[in-house]
């Protein structure tokens, strides 16, 4: 995977936003008044690297779904 079009962003809730692959689903949670997102998932744990580059791709998916919602300053 190497390009964010191939990830499925879905907005849950205020705070929430599910970035899904083929094969992977990694969700990241705005952090309050932070201006920042956590992977509230254990998809890290045992870590490969199709993993890896998922996770690199669906953050930033992520980060630009928030920024587009205004949960995330410049």
């Amino acid at each position: 995977m190497s390009d964010t079009a191939d990830l499925t962003v879905r907005v849950l809730d205020d705070r929430d936003i599910v970035v899904a692959g083929a094969e992977f689903e990694v969700t990241y949670r705005r952090e309050g008044h932070l201006g920042m997102l956590v992977a509230t998932d254990a998809l890290r744990e045992r870590l490969t690297a199709s993993k890896a580059r998922f996770l690199a791709e669906a953050w930033k998916a992520a980060y630009k779904k928030a920024r587009t919602l205004g949960w995330l300053s410049s």
